[in-house]
């Protein structure tokens, strides 16, 4: 691949970041600084949390290092917390292995001197392989650099004992250095993909004298404005299978070195629907290999999001045939739901909008002739061999089948009107990867008018999610869920970053 490379992982951009939001932190008064503060590590009722130990998703307020971490519903886990009640949420290392995330507070630009905080978590971890839960703070200065001792929670490592999960609580305090403007979180939770995970929650961070903190807000966005957005999910391959294969897979190739990777995007689920809600509608909704026709999400989306904003939208499908078709008449390996939008209910139930958005891929061209009647989102999807899963799920047989089907579909596109001359943005994504120890697959980004870097590799943490929002923020749309508000966008792969 070439060099043009970002891991993402200490970055000074992060850094940036953290300092601009302690310029913009707001100062307390005297009276404040005595009343009840909210604790900046808790997480809100809106944000959405998992019952399914198979899902992952975004974690509110906490940058994502590595991995797919889970915020689970409390309740879902069969635990004892030593005495005290429960709480909502608390952060899994998730189905795939261990997770890193990361969190930076500002403080106050001037502490008070003697100025003291505890940071306090209930930790736990469970499975036949080691694994714990472990979050470290430390203090930062002006230039980015650590200033006094870190402060550690361990949790207690996995053991395959029956019964219930156990939750031990941590507590610790440290004076605040002079000079510090704000404390780093490094949260490391252990696991391994079908044998171990580990978890926290209940985390709690107190200053004293009291100081207002800043509750999660989500990360910044530096998306372009873009006229139109098409995306193509493809089905069941991995990164290492696609990424470098040039001989079976020399189109997409081709497209990678035209635009820019992402390689270290997540898929969030296996099996394959839930992929695809959680980019149409912001979470997985249902769970354990449930498919159309049994999937009736009665959530808002992302046609309802266009819609809403005067915008035009088309999902284009391979072997539908006619308009809202969901037999296989015309197509033997056509499933209706390899594009997401007939999954949900406000156009299942509603034949006349189904007909005018959900439409057979012979449609495309057509539309592609003026960039008057190019869509402003389209979602592209092929039937169940061209995808890339009846070949074989990312073998050198399927990776030809994918490569051929998705070269003759972007061929209108890219000599369109449109292409030429507007903002244009394509995501080339796949469901979920053939391994399921993991869920590690390619995602390529390129764009219309040198909108996209050009050979560039991002390694940066990227998952469903983040698409959702990347296309959110292109086309200026509002989030649907807590989990697409607050993933990372794109941000790195356009040019002027």
């Amino acid at each position: 691949m070439p060099p043009n490379t970002s891991d993402g992982s200490h970055s000074c951009l992060r850094w940036a970041g953290a300092l601009a939001a302690i310029a913009a932190a707001t100062l307390t008064g005297a009276r404040a600084a005595h009343a009840a503060v909210p604790n900046p590590l808790d997480f809100s009722p809106a944000f959405r949390c998992t019952a399914d130990p198979d899902a992952a998703t975004t974690i509110p307020g906490w940058v994502i290092v590595s991995g797919s971490p889970a915020l689970r519903c409390a309740n879902s886990l069969h635990a004892e917390w030593a005495g005290r009640q429960a709480p909502r949420v608390a952060i899994s290392s998730g189905p795939y292995g261990a997770s890193t995330l990361e969190r930076v507070i500002p403080l106050r630009a001037r502490t008070a001197v003697h100025s003291r905080v505890t940071l306090s978590a209930w930790l736990a971890a469970s499975g036949r392989r080691p694994a714990r839960a472990v979050l470290t703070a430390e203090f930062l200065g002006d230039s980015g650099k650590p200033l006094g001792p870190t402060v550690t929670l361990s949790g207690p490592a996995a053991a395959a004992h029956p019964g219930p999960l156990r939750f031990a609580g941590q507590r610790i305090g440290r004076d605040i250095p002079q000079g510090a403007v704000a404390l780093r979180l490094h949260l490391e939770l252990g696991g391994s993909t079908f044998h171990a995970r580990s978890y926290i929650g209940a985390v709690r961070l107190a200053v004293d004298p009291p100081m207002a903190l800043p509750p999660p807000s989500p990360p910044a966005a530096r998306v372009p404005r873009f006229d139109h957005v098409f995306l193509i999910m493809m089905e069941n391959t991995d990164y290492g299978q696609l990424i470098g294969d040039s001989r079976d897979a020399p189109f997409m190739n081709s497209l990678a070195r035209r635009g820019a990777v992402l390689a270290n995007y997540q898929a969030i689920y296996h099996p394959s629907d839930e992929n695809y809600l959680a980019i149409a509608g912001g979470d997985a909704f249902v769970s354990h290999g449930i498919y159309f026709p049994n999937i009736h999400v009665t959530a808002g989306n992302l046609g309802d999001r266009l819609e809403a904003a005067g915008m035009s939208w088309r999902e284009y499908e391979e072997g539908m045939g006619t308009p809202c078709n969901t037999t296989t008449r015309y197509d033997k390996n056509y499933e209706p739901d390899d594009a997401p939008f007939i999954l949900f209910t406000d156009i299942q139930s509603n034949p006349g909008r189904c007909h005018d958005h959900l439409v057979d891929m012979r449609q495309w061209p057509r539309d592609l002739k003026r960039a008057a009647t190019t869509p402003a989102f389209a979602w592209l999807a092929a039937d169940d061999y061209d995808d890339g899963e009846m070949p074989g799920n990312g073998s050198p047989k399927s990776l030809q089948v994918q490569d051929a089907w998705i070269r003759a579909t972007l061929a209108p596109l890219l000599d369109s009107a449109a292409w030429r001359e507007q903002k244009c943005l394509l995501i080339l994504t796949w469901d979920e990867s053939d391994t399921t120890a993991n869920n590690h697959i390619a995602t390529i980004v390129l764009g219309s008018r040198r909108t996209v870097k050009a050979g560039y590799v991002s390694g940066i943490r990227y998952d469903h999610y983040s698409t959702a929002r990347t296309i959110e923020s292109a086309l200026g749309l509002p989030a649907m869920t807590s989990n697409d508000a607050y993933a990372r966008t794109f941000d790195d792969v356009f040019a002027g970053h």
